[in-house]
């Protein structure tokens, strides 16, 4: 070890403030290891502070008994050329270099030696945590815009710096205390704080009306400590000729009822304040405050200020008012400042001219709008030999002159002109467009052409009146970049508007021809059905015959074998007209989906007894065929508690019958015939109920979820699924491709084979698709098939009152329209079901023919009617026309069959006449009308319901069915209550 330096010699006298010396070297090997170490610190009179202050008072102790870590510490602050303070142990003593006095402020000797806590206590809720946070996490924490009040240059000054906390360690590697580096960010922070508040100050728009004061006094108000007090004045040299007053506009810290809260004040010889303007009138000025600005409310930090500045507010070297602002107490009145009081003049002056400006500029158009007016007579000459409407409008919408036929055009009465009154002569639907229009040339659109339809009537060379049509041309009038008002140019463009509308009137005519075409589908399937009747009645007359020709005595055994033969011809017959009559109906379904006519109509039904209902129509021909059919419903109808559900039975029946006619078809001629029949219900995956081995059959169309609709109610959405399986042919692969499209069938030996138009699936897979479902096949040859579908549903309540009513064969039941009706206590007998007294309104003689003798047969008492106003004549003399109640030797009536298509007056007008008679009285008791009509679309079914009649039975029919709806009509409740329904027509 070497030998000790030398004690320091310190010349203080001799050397000047803050100059470092070189020490002497000691005798040792290491000065930290020295009790003299702080002598080898660069000698500064901060230095001597340092090593003077009494550390064996403080908590550090004496200098030498500090560690090698702490005299290291205190070797780099003390040389540091930034701001620096060491807070070392655990109560954070200082000990800073000369550069961070200024920011110590007041705080300055008092801080060396003492704790921050000590010296701070304002600052020590925020300091504290962060002291804390630097010795937990062993790295530098940050302090960014810390506001401080240091009281430097002979007072309080409003200061922010941004530092860090980074901690620093002692021999053990422990925190021990902490290095502070700052660096102070006053000006940034004020300048950056007065510059927001002038960029509030925005130079206002041309359409701009409002004052100086609405400009200025909330963006100042924005920024208290540097405005914590001011008053605006503006110049006003017209209210009081030949005198300047200053008139107060707005006003921060000045309480009501002081002097310089005055309204007004003469500039020129006014006392107060206004010796400061006068001084002001040309350049800033900045004064101290004297007493005249006593008592006011100070903001920002409460000071009074010491200074106030008055800036002149001049607009082209011509004084527009003045700003009196007073200065931050806690800010010194520097350069920064008088660059910001300089920055707030320019600022006052470019609101001020602009506010000028504009009203210059609206000074100068209603100049221009006087003038135009001056020139209305001269241009109104020039209109009035114009070919077209013309008018000249001002900009609020008023119409500054217009010529004769622009008032022929649009209507308006001359004379008219408040704003915007030409609006008026659109229609309401086109004055939204009409305003639009005139809107965007006002904001500066250059020209604007625009078709409007007018409240006045256009007379077209054919067809009803219709709005007349002008075509509006906006063309701005702009004078220096100015917008002076708007010319209008009005032609009159109905006629050519109705011509150019024939495309519409084409496609409407197509619309025409839609309807026309329904006619005519509607009349085939009349003229269709009407024959079939025929076929099928004869044909039942034949098979009914011979159990009554096997009872005579024939002359010869051949009777029996011609009776025989004629069954079998019947049956023949019977086979054709149920094919031909297959066909028809296919080709009516077809013809509805083609052109969207297809309804789907829900009604709460039980899905089994939908299917009883189903199976019972098939009894005859299942037992025929010698086939054994089972039916099976799904567990998952007991799983999810279905009860009641939505659907359309017609719809659905559709598909199911021509699938379990087909299994009968292709099942028949086996040697195995047995048909399995399964139903259920799922609420989602539908397809994976079946077996994963059914083919889809998927339409690239996108349909509408019809449950969606509000007739479907707000039941849960399920999904209603079958499935027929046979024992029949099966088909292959190829077959399975081909078995859904139109016209097709699996192969031409099956269409030779077995017959069918080729319709039938094709029409299931629509119509399942129509009910937000699918229709898909699984099959081999040889080993039967299996057809499967399902359809879209929702729960239903159970009906309150269910009334079974079949309306048409494969038809839905219509509820019954009721009316509300005096209460009429009139008996009258039970009809007599083996012996029904009825009415056949019928135009057709071989119908006639065929039905009466089957009815009669059935034990029926028929009276005929060719049309509807024999029928009426009937009625008359029935025992139902109220002139006939008490007489015994009158005609009874029980039920009518009511034909549609008659002459003279026809089926729905003869109906809606006896419901009109039984309701004034006339007809005493209400009539079963049953319609026998090859009408049988959806819609035309409505319509004679609506017509009065009961239900519908669709052409071809067989009597025996006939019979079964009248018996079921007669029988049913309602009839045996003495308060009878009644039923009115449209």
């Amino acid at each position: 070890m070497g030998d000790s330096p030398p004690l320091p010699q310190n010349n203080d006298d001799d050397d000047p403030p803050l100059r470092a010396t070189v020490p002497v070297p000691l005798k040792t090997e290491n000065p930290l290891l020295a009790d003299n170490w702080a002598d080898y610190i660069p000698t500064t009179d901060h230095v001597r502070f340092f090593r003077g202050t009494d550390w064996g008072r403080s908590r550090m102790g004496p200098l030498k008994t500090w560690s090698i870590a702490l005299r290291l510490q205190v070797y780099m602050v003390l040389a540091d050329s930034r701001p620096a303070c060491l807070y070392w142990g655990p109560q954070n003593v200082a000990v800073y270099n000369v550069e961070f006095v200024p920011l110590a402020g007041k705080t300055h000797p008092r801080l060396m030696g003492a704790t921050f806590e000590e010296i701070y206590p304002e600052l020590w809720s925020q300091i504290g945590p962060v002291f804390a946070a630097a010795a937990r996490d062993g790295v530098s924490h940050d302090v960014k815009e810390m506001q401080m009040f240091v009281e430097r240059m002979g007072f309080v000054e409003e200061t922010y710096f941004t530092g860090n906390f980074t901690p620093v360690r002692d021999e053990t590697g422990k925190v021990a205390g902490f290095y502070n580096a700052v660096h102070e960010i006053t000006r940034l922070k004020i300048g950056e704080r007065r510059r927001e508040m002038l960029q509030k100050m925005q130079a206002p728009v041309l359409s701009d009306e409002r004052r100086l004061a609405d400009h200025v006094m909330l963006p100042l108000a924005s920024n208290l400590p540097d405005v914590p007090m001011a008053l605006l004045y503006k110049i006003d040299e017209e209210r009081v000729p030949g005198t300047t007053l200053c008139v107060l506009r707005g006003r921060i810290g000045v309480p009501d009822g002081h002097p310089l809260a005055a309204e007004t004040a003469v500039l020129t010889s006014g006392d107060g304040i206004m010796p400061l303007l006068r001084k002001a009138r040309e350049n800033i000025i900045t004064v101290q405050v004297d007493k005249m600005f006593d008592g006011l409310d100070w903001k920002g930090f409460g000071d009074p200020c010491k200074f106030v500045s008055i800036i002149p507010i001049l607009v082209a070297a011509r004084s527009y008012g003045f700003l009196v602002i007073g200065a931050n107490p806690r800010r010194p009145v520097d350069d920064d400042y008088h660059q910001y009081i300089h920055d707030l003049f320019s600022h006052l002056s470019s609101i001020a001219a602009s506010i000028l400006t504009a009203w210059d500029i609206r000074k100068r158009e209603e100049s221009l709008q006087k003038e135009i007016t001056d020139q209305r007579g001269r241009m109104m000459f020039m209109a009035q030999h114009a070919v077209i409407g013309m008018s000249y409008l001002y900009l609020d919408g008023r119409i500054a002159w217009a010529n004769e036929h622009y008032y022929e055009i649009t209507g308006q009465p001359p004379g008219e002109e408040s704003k915007l009154a030409f609006l008026h002569t659109f229609l309401e639907e086109d004055q939204p467009k009409a305003t639009e229009a005139w809107n965007n040339v006002i904001e500066g659109q250059a020209q604007l052409s625009v078709e409007l339809r007018l409240k006045r009537d256009f007379m077209p060379p054919s067809g009803e009146p219709e709005p007349a049509v002008v075509r509006c041309q906006h063309i701005p009038l702009v004078k220096n970049k100015t917008l002076q008002s708007v010319m209008t140019f009005t032609t009159d463009v109905s006629a050519f508007k109705w011509a150019e509308s024939a495309e519409a009137r084409r496609a409407d005519q197509a619309n025409e021809d839609k309807r026309q075409q329904e006619e005519f589908i509607d009349f085939i399937s009349h003229e269709l059905r009407n024959p079939l009747s025929a076929i099928f009645q004869l044909a039942e007359t034949i098979i009914t015959s011979y159990p009554s020709a096997e009872g005579l005595e024939a002359s010869s055994s051949e009777l029996s074998l011609v009776l025989k033969q004629n069954i079998d011809y019947a049956n023949t017959i019977l086979m054709c007209a149920k094919h031909q009559k297959r066909i028809v109906d296919d080709v009516l379904t077809l013809s509805k989906m083609e052109y969207t006519m297809l309804s789907v109509s829900p009604l709460p039904i039980q899905l089994p007894v939908l299917i009883q209902k189903w199976m019972k129509m098939l009894e005859t021909q299942i037992s025929s065929s010698d086939i054994q059919i089972s039916i099976q419903a799904q567990p998952s109808l007991k799983e999810i508690g279905v009860e009641w559900i939505l659907c359309d039975e017609l719809r659905i029946h559709q598909i199911w019958l021509n699938l379990v006619q087909n299994a009968i078809k292709f099942t028949k001629s086996e040697m195995k015939r047995e048909i399995r029949i399964e139903y259920g219900a799922v609420l989602k995956d539908p397809e994976l109920s079946f077996s994963n081995q059914i083919q889809w059959a998927r339409d690239q169309r996108e349909l509408k979820d019809l449950t969606l609709n509000p007739e479907w109610g707000l039941g849960q959405q399920l999904y209603l699924t079958f499935s027929v399986r046979d024992t029949g042919i099966g088909m292959t692969d190829k077959e399975i491709k081909r078995v859904f499209r139109r016209f097709e069938q699996a192969s031409a030996k099956t269409s030779t084979k077995y017959g069918g138009s080729g319709l039938g699936l094709f029409l299931c897979q629509r119509l399942a698709e129509r009910q937000a479902g699918a229709i898909g096949v699984s099959s081999e040859p040889g080993k039967g098939s299996t057809f499967a579908f399902y359809v879209k549903s929702r729960r239903a309540e159970s009906p309150t009152q269910e009334i079974s009513l079949r309306t048409v064969t494969n038809q839905p039941p219509a509820p019954l329209r009721s009316i509300s009706h005096p209460a009429t206590s009139i008996s009258f007998p039970a009809p007599d079901l083996n012996k029904i007294h009825v009415l056949l309104v019928e135009d057709n003689v071989i119908n006639q023919r065929v039905v009466l003798p089957q009815l009669k047969k059935a034990g029926c008492v028929v009276y005929i009617a060719n049309h509807g106003v024999e029928a009426l004549e009937i009625i008359r003399e029935s025992d139902l026309w109220h002139e006939n109640v008490d007489k015994k030797d009158t005609k009874h009536l029980d039920i009518i069959l009511m034909d549609w298509e008659m002459p003279i007056m026809d089926g729905l007008a003869c109906s809606r006449e006896i419901r009109k008679l039984h309701k004034e009285g006339k007809v005493t008791r209400h009539v079963e009308i049953l319609a026998t009509t090859a009408n049988a679309r959806d819609e035309q079914v409505k319509i004679a319901l609506a017509s009065g009649i009961d239900d519908v039975i669709s052409k071809p029919f067989l009597v025996s069915d006939l019979l079964v709806r009248m018996r079921e009509r007669l029988s049913l409740p309602e009839r045996r209550t003495v308060l009878e329904r009644a039923v009115t027509g449209p």
